[in-house]
């Protein structure tokens, strides 16, 4: 691909464009992107693409359907944009049937175990092979959850590989944590990548840079065997580095964004993206990971902190400010009882106008099935995976900083995930 300018990339699935943006920065020049949810594709047209961006850019509910591209639209596409062969084809379809959580999830609305095995987003990634059938590119990378490993008992990820080992693909898989390789989250995902036979180049995944902090709860924590794939061939072990630079923290990639009290004043606080003023950054040098967010590239750069603002949660305000780094929701009730019970003897003792109700304090989920749904995030250590549905659980990741009294806002998020500062979000 070096012999070529501008190396020529399409992202299927593109969501908001991360995947397009780091290629982007990589050297590649995105001429496709198809993407069916409206807000995503408002989000990476507003991030990515210039006034004529080509015909193969399909955002959005009426053209993003990947169900509906044909071969002759890919073809024609690719003429019109000046491709006479594609290097690249990516890859990141749907996983809410593939993860944990997004299959217990699909269990419980359909209050079936195993129903996520029936979601028809799980097909949804063999459109890819016709688009790579059509596009014949040079190389494809697909990237999808662990789960993908074992899915309903079998392991999806080797299907992929020998279907596209059978249209002409030197392929290999490998599961990979964000945290090797500078991203502050230890995101764990199953990526693997293909080049075609012709090009006499074998797949290869980067060495980690760095070592991750990693539970038994992570994939990359233990030693995966390659008995997983009936062809080791397949298998290509990454693993955590056992000495070397521990990985980027919360705190590192944080300590610059400025600090967030609006939630706590008293006067009619609205997490509302148009009436939250960007703010300075904190004074002082940024480090290398904040700089690299806050100046990504000659369109990318950013002077003020937009998207800083977080959710309204006014009844556990208190209990977040007195929680400790790394306590779940078990620890975090147990404070919210201690505050009420503090509540109730103030008013009893005179000290207090009105008297305390429970539920203004205690949160009304078991302790035993909401464990992971809260949790405070430890400074000195990447954060756990921003998950899809952030919005409704942002408790997931409340802020280390207990003066803050709040979960991460926005602009933290995608601090977490890479997103430079000046990427803005719509929706």
């Amino acid at each position: 691909m070096k012999k070529h300018k501008s190396s020529t990339v399409i992202d299927l699935f593109a969501g908001a464009g991360g995947f397009s943006l780091g290629f982007e920065r990589a050297g590649f020049k995105c001429v496709g992107a198809v993407e069916r949810d409206l807000r995503a594709g408002e989000t990476y047209a507003k991030n990515l693409l210039d006034e004529n961006p080509g015909p193969l850019f399909l955002l959005g509910p009426d053209k993003g359907d990947v169900s509906n591209l044909d071969k002759a639209a890919i073809e024609k596409g690719l003429n019109e944009s000046g491709v006479e062969e594609l290097d690249l084809l990516l890859a990141g379809p749907p996983c809410q049937g593939f993860s944990k959580i997004g299959r217990g999830k699909l269990d419980h609305l359909a209050d079936e175990g195993g129903a996520f095995r029936y979601d028809p987003r799980n097909k949804l990634y063999l459109k890819f092979f016709d688009v790579l059938e059509w596009a014949r590119p040079r190389a494809f990378l697909f990237e999808n959850v662990p789960g993908l490993l074992h899915f309903g008992g079998a392991n999806e990820a080797e299907t992929i590989c020998e279907i596209a080992s059978a249209k002409g693909y030197r392929v290999s898989c490998a599961l990979l944590n964000a945290a090797w390789y500078g991203v502050p989250q230890t995101r764990e995902r199953v990526f693997i990548l293909g080049i075609r036979i012709d090009q006499k180049v074998a797949p290869s995944f980067p060495a980690p840079l760095y070592r991750a902090s990693l539970t038994r709860g992570h994939l990359t924590a233990l030693e995966l065997s390659d008995k997983l794939f009936r062809n080791a061939e397949f298998y290509s072990k990454v693993a955590n580095p056992s000495s070397g630079p521990p990985g980027l923290s919360v705190k590192e990639a944080l300590m610059d964004l400025p600090l967030f009290k609006q939630h706590l004043q008293r006067n009619g606080y609205k997490p509302i993206r148009s009436v939250i003023i960007p703010q300075a950054y904190r004074p002082g040098r940024p480090n290398t990971y904040a700089a690299l967010m806050r100046s990504w590239n000659e369109c990318l750069t950013s002077q003020a902190v937009t998207d800083h603002f977080c959710r309204h949660t006014p009844r556990d305000h208190g209990t977040f400010a007195r929680m400790s780094p790394g306590d779940k929701y078990p620890a975090a009730v147990e404070i919210a009882n201690q505050r009420y019970a503090e509540a109730r003897k103030r008013f009893l003792d005179g000290d207090r106008k009105v008297r305390p109700v429970k539920k203004q304090f205690v949160p009304p989920y078991q302790t035993d099935t909401f464990d992971e749904k809260w949790r405070k995030l430890i400074p000195e250590e990447p954060s756990w995976t921003v998950t899809a549905h952030l919005a409704r659980d942002c408790y997931s990741h409340i802020h280390y900083d207990s003066a803050q009294k709040r979960a991460i806002t926005v602009r933290e998020a995608a601090r977490i995930q890479s997103f430079p500062d000046a990427f803005q979000f719509c929706g």
